[in-house]
C-alpha cells in the first residue's frame, strides 16, 4: 500500500506593524488599538462570515486544545491571557490570526499531507490583505523583524509532521537529526513521541528565501519517509512473529477496552497502521487516516466533538472511555491475517 508518510504540513508566518509597540511590552490600550485595527480591517474588506474572532481571554481550556489540536492555535498563545490579545479563524479553519501573541499578528495554516505550495498560496494572500492596513517592521538587511531573533528573516516557520514508528522503535532517529540540522531544521516528537509521530521544522528563517524553505522543509521530510519504509521492511523481515504478535496485541486493545489514554491510544493507532502497511492486518489504512484518528482521540476533540461541551474539563475520567469506545468502532471489523 503505497501512500506518503508525510501526515500533515503547516505554516506560521509572523508580522509586526512597524509604527506599535511589540505585544510583550505594549500596554493594555495599545494591545486593544492593534486587535482593533486588524478585526476591522479584515471584517470589512472580507465577505460575510469568512472571519470568527475571538477573545483570547474568552476561550476555554478545552476550546483552546481543540483549535491546537487542529492546528489553529500555537502552544505558547494557548497559555497568554490579557487584554488585547485574540484569535481569528478563516473560513471555519482553512487559516486562522493570532493577534498579540509574540508578534503582532501570526497567520497559522495546515492541511493533510505534503500540500506546502496550496498552504503558500493562502498564506502569502492573507499577508498581502494585512498589509494594506499595516507596514511592516522590516530591515533591508535582516528582512521582516520580530521579537525573537529565530523567526526574523522571512518570519516563515514551516512544519512537516512524519509517521516515523519504525525508525523510534529501532533507535534509528538519532543519526537523521544531524542531517536535519546540517540543513537548519530540527526534528521534535509530537505528541510526547507517542506512536513515532514526529515533526521537521526549521529554525531560523533569515537569509533563505520562502521557496527554499519550503522545499528543503519538504525534501527532509520524504528522506525520512523513505528511511522509514526501510524500517519498516527490515523489522518485518528480521522477527515476522513478534511483529504479528504485537499488532495482534494491539488489535486486541483497541476492539476490547473500556478505558484508553491519550498516548495509549495514539501508539495503538500507529502500531495497527503499521500491521496493515506489513500486510498483517485487513482493512488497511494509510498514515494519513492514522493521523486524523489519532487528532479526533485528542482530549479536546473528544470533549468538543465528542461529549459536546466547550467548557468541560481535559482531565476526565469519561473522556478515556469516550476514546475507547472511538477505537472500538473504528477497528471493530479489523481482523489479523493469517
Amino acid at each position: 500500500m503505497e501512500e506518503t508518510l508525510v501526515v500533515a504540513s503547516a505554516l506560521t508566518l509572523e508580522r509586526n506593524d512597524g509604527g506599535s509597540v511589540l505585544p510583550h511590552i505594549a500596554d493594555d490600550e495599545s494591545r486593544v488599538r492593534l486587535a482593533d485595527r486588524a478585526v476591522d480591517h479584515l471584517s470589512t474588506n472580507s465577505l460575510p462570515g469568512e472571519w470568527d474572532f475571538h477573545n483570547l481571554d474568552d476561550l476555554s481550556l478545552a476550546m483552546r486544545a481543540y483549535l491546537m489540536e487542529r492546528g489553529l492555535m500555537t502552544p505558547g498563545f494557548s497559555q497568554q491571557s490579557g487584554t488585547g490579545r485574540s484569535l481569528g479563524v478563516f473560513r471555519a479553519g482553512k487559516a486562522s490570526l493570532e493577534i498579540n501573541g509574540i508578534s503582532h499578528l501570526r497567520i497559522l495554516c495546515s492541511r493533510p499531507a505534503d500540500r506546502l505550495l496550496e498552504l503558500w498560496g493562502l498564506v502569502d494572500w492573507l499577508d498581502d490583505q494585512l498589509e494594506a492596513e499595516f507596514a511592516w517592521a522590516f530591515d533591508e538587511f535582516r528582512g521582516y523583524l520580530t521579537a525573537l531573533p529565530e523567526t526574523a528573516g522571512t518570519g516563515l516557520r514551516v512544519h512537516l509532521t512524519v509517521h516515523l514508528p519504525a525508525l523510534m522503535v529501532t533507535g534509528r532517529v538519532g543519526p537523521l537529526v544531524t542531517k536535519l540540522e546540517s540543513e537548519g531544521f530540527a526534528l521534535a516528537p509530537f505528541w510526547e513521541g507517542a506512536g513515532g509521530v514526529f515533526q521537521v521544522f526549521n529554525r531560523g528563517t533569515t537569509g533563505r528565501s520562502e521557496g527554499d524553505l519550503m522545499a528543503t522543509g519538504l525534501g527532509l521530510a520524504r528522506l525520512l519517509a523513505e528511511r522509514e519504509r526501510t524500517a519498516r521492511k527490515w523489522l518485518f523481515r528480521e522477527n515476522p512473529g513478534r511483529a504479528r504478535d504485537y499488532v495482534g496485541r494491539a488489535l486486541g486493545v483497541a476492539q476490547q477496552a473500556y478505558s484508553v489514554g491519550v498516548e495509549e491510544g495514539v501508539s495503538l493507532i500507529s502500531a495497527l497502521q503499521v500491521g496493515g502497511d506489513m500486510g498483517l492486518t485487513e482493512p488497511q489504512f494509510d498514515s494519513q487516516s492514522a493521523f486524523a484518528l489519532m487528532r479526533r482521540i485528542q482530549p479536546g476533540h473528544l470533549v468538543v466533538e465528542e461529549i459536546r461541551s466547550a467548557h468541560g474539563g481535559l482531565e476526565e475520567p469519561v473522556i478515556d472511555e469516550v476514546r475507547a469506545r472511538l477505537l472500538r468502532e473504528f477497528f471493530a471489523d479489523t481482523r489479523v491475517l493469517r
